[in-house]
């Protein structure tokens, strides 16, 4: 008798003290998961606000070769760093585990040819992480995806060939991380015909 009075009393109380302080607790633990995720979002670098962007001449690009500034800035993936590239770019195998699903990547490539204003078929563009994969950029990010033309030169096909170049710098240690993401960024044309002016280059020695 005395623990079934004990335990309506412990209920009585504990009744109380929600209806008088859930709404507080309920408050603050929204505030504190609120407050992470404003935290994981400021953790997330857009590249358009580093001190390594730098807007690029685009005298000698052709035009529209580069994605809009204002809706696909480039975006990297903080968890890839300078201090952990072989854990994670440099790992064969490692874009597979970050590639978003085909689900996302279509919605995403239907909703991004609608803002570019883009005409034509779906299967004439690729849905191209600015910032690759491979070096590092977030792979769901919308700033850091846009609708790159394929059957065109220089289109998607010379990008990938940048990519690859960068990534062999990157992970061989002749290029540092953030540098070969903010000249993929600014101007990855740029780069293309670095390379084969270099490639040039070499064959006339």
């Amino acid at each position: 008798m005395r623990f079934l009075l004990r335990l309506l009393l412990v209920l009585a109380l504990g009744s109380y003290l929600w209806s008088h302080y859930g709404l507080f607790v309920r408050q603050r633990l929204s505030s504190v998961e609120s407050g992470a995720n404003q935290e994981h979002l400021r953790r997330v670098p857009i590249l358009a606000e580093s001190p390594l962007y730098r807007q690029p001449s685009q005298s000698l690009t052709p035009p529209g070769l580069l994605p809009r500034r204002d809706l696909t800035p480039g975006v990297i993936d903080p968890r890839v760093t300078q201090g952990n590239l072989g854990d994670t770019i440099c790992r064969q195998g490692y874009t597979a585990t970050v590639r978003p699903p085909f689900e996302y990547t279509n919605a995403m490539k239907h909703r991004l040819m609608r803002l570019y204003g883009v005409t034509g078929s779906i299967h004439d563009y690729e849905l191209d992480h600015l910032i690759p994969l491979e070096l590092g950029g977030c792979p769901d990010c919308e700033s850091n995806l846009w609708p790159q033309p394929r059957n065109v030169f220089p289109g998607a096909a010379e990008k990938d060939e940048v990519e690859n170049y960068l990534h062999r710098e990157v992970c061989s240690g002749a290029l540092a991380l953030a540098e070969a993401q903010r000249e993929i960024a600014v101007d990855w044309y740029a780069v293309y015909e670095r390379i084969h002016t270099q490639t040039t280059g070499r064959r006339s020695d």
